[in-house]
């Protein structure tokens, strides 16, 4: 009788775990990057290697669109995107692989521990045109031990090297919380005291902020991350993610070519003032129109805010408050920038980066965080109110 087949439900944990039976000394660790996205590291997340063959999770694979399907009984499962579709069985003894053509393939077959299909990550790649890098991990990343990323690609505008930079924030946590020892049960109890260990506190993102609407801006352009974070906005562009770019007349004197880029791409220019003068203004205004052919009356400053603000009302400008800013980065991470991104239906509020390389590296969890909340983002434009002061 044919097997009835059943969806696997592939959800990732955000626990740090390792599979049944091994333990730390005995697994290498290996992260898993999707074009440039780091996953969660995990039991669900983290690929074997078996001589010259890594497998996979099969559950990586779904943010590219690739899924599978197992049978009652787990002795085979099904991975698909759109009509192409490979089975692979994971019965000792039966390597047998077929495609959606009755075809068979001579694959290392599936391996599954609990209810974790593992699969040929070369062959996956090749059945659905996907590509795939094995990265090291720099010793300026982790230097405790080699460690290794595998990143999976469908598309994508930096290299290997590159994507694990921009994740090396994220990659320092989840390599800390991975090898973080046990914690010490007290000792100091009367005999027979149940002792419980304390469990990491449950945060469970709302489903939707689609009516929180969130404006993204940059500032210091030459600061040496913009091409990176240009990359990032670039893989945003489905997601609806543009920005607004504050230039000031260093920054346009040093790369013309990457303010034409800006635009080219999309993005706001304004104009980042350091006096805060309408004379200033002018100035780089006159630069910025010779270089990139672009004219904006959308100003902002940080020291000089007072003085801007006055500039913009007399003149006829928008100002953009800076005071929003997140521009020290040495001390941020993920959760503490999105902890003050506002959660009020109706509320807008506007993050403020500076181009640093810091800043690019925090960038993936930032939007990932945007992205699963399906916040609304814009771009500030000439017809964008500012955000009121508090």
């Amino acid at each position: 009788m044919k097997k009835r087949i059943i969806t696997i439900a592939l959800i990732v944990l955000m626990g740090f775990a390792f599979l049944p039976g091994q333990s730390h000394a005995a697994v290498t660790p290996y992260f898993v990057i999707i074009n440039e996205t780091l996953l969660p590291f995990s039991a669900e997340t983290m690929p074997l290697r078996a001589g010259s063959d890594y497998f996979v999770p099969v559950g990586v694979f779904t943010g590219l669109g690739v899924w599978a399907v197992g049978s009652d009984d787990l002795d085979r499962v099904r991975v698909y995107r759109e009509n192409r579709y490979v089975d692979f069985f994971t019965v000792a003894g039966e390597e047998r692989t077929e495609n959606q053509d009755g075809v068979v393939l001579r694959w290392p077959h599936a391996r599954r521990v609990g209810r974790i299909f593992y699969v040929p990550l070369r062959q996956i790649c090749d059945f659905f045109g996907l590509s795939y890098q094995v990265v090291e991990v720099g010793s300026d990343i982790i230097s405790e031990r080699q460690m290794y990323v595998i990143r999976i690609i469908s598309t994508s505008q930096v290299n290997g090297p590159s994507a694990v930079g921009m994740n090396r924030n994220a990659i320092r946590t989840a390599y800390a919380n991975y090898f973080a020892p046990p914690p010490t049960p007290p000792t100091d109890q009367p005999p027979g005291t149940i002792v419980t260990q304390p469990q990491p506190p449950v945060v469970e993102l709302p489903l939707d902020f689609s009516d929180v609407t969130m404006h993204l801006s940059f500032n210091n352009v030459s600061a040496g991350g913009a091409d990176w974070i240009l990359d990032l906005l670039d893989i945003q562009t489905a997601s609806g993610f543009h920005a607004c770019f504050f230039v000031g007349m260093e920054d346009i004197f040093e790369d013309p070519g990457l303010v034409r880029r800006i635009s080219g791409t999309g993005h706001t220019i304004g104009i980042w003032l350091s006096e805060g003068t309408f004379e200033e203004y002018t100035r780089i205004s006159q630069l910025l129109f010779e270089a990139a052919k672009v004219t904006t009356v959308i100003i902002s400053a940080d020291e000089a805010s007072d003085i801007a603000a006055q500039t913009a009302y007399e003149h006829g400008l928008i100002f953009w408050e800076s005071g929003q800013s997140l521009v020290d980065y040495s001390e941020q991470s993920v959760a503490t920038i999105t902890a003050d991104i506002p959660r009020e239906s109706g509320t807008r509020g506007n993050l403020l980066f500076s181009c640093s390389e810091e800043a690019a590296a925090l960038l993936p969890g930032v939007y990932a965080f945007l992205r699963s909340g399906q916040f609304t983002v814009e771009r500030i434009s000439e017809t964008t109110p500012p955000i009121a002061e508090n």
